[in-house]
């Protein structure tokens, strides 16, 4: 079987974003691991990545750009989010996992072992975050990564 790989955007990895780091890497995939504090992505790279997503399942609330720039109060446009995420890469929430078709936004351990296909070792992880929509059985941080 080949192994599989994945892109994981994250930085200043916290207690979270490194148990999800160990828990994909104990199961066998391959890490192309980009450190944002490092490499920040470009404007251009963000509008690829966010495409025709909804927005909100990217930012990260507890940014301190985020009340900053008023986006607690309002909504902000997409080119506005764009820059401000080129700006400061906090407004991204960590860490950002991606295939060839499909990624996941966030710490959701149940989202990521479906879009990898591996197994949570029979642990429900789903962390209550509401990304989780139960009308439509969908994880919402999921989407495909293609147009």
């Amino acid at each position: 079987m080949a192994l599989k790989k994945v892109k994981y955007f994250t930085y200043d990895e916290n207690e979270q974003c490194t148990e999800i780091r160990n828990f994909i890497e104990n199961a066998g995939i391959i890490l192309d691991v980009r450190d944002l504090t490092r490499e920040p992505l470009t404007e251009e790279e963000i509008a690829s990545l966010i495409s025709h997503f909804d927005i909100s399942h990217f930012l990260n609330p507890m940014s301190k750009s985020y009340k900053a720039l008023g986006f607690d109060k309002r909504t902000p446009s997409r080119e506005e989010i764009v820059k401000g995420i080129v700006e400061d890469y906090t407004l991204l929430r960590r860490p950002i996992i991606r295939n060839a078709r499909l990624f996941t936004v966030g710490c959701n351990k149940k989202a990521i072992s479906e879009m990898l296909q591996i197994s949570r070792n029979g642990k429900d992880s789903d962390n209550g975050d509401g990304n989780y929509n139960r009308r439509n059985g969908r994880h919402e941080s999921v989407g495909s990564a293609k147009k």
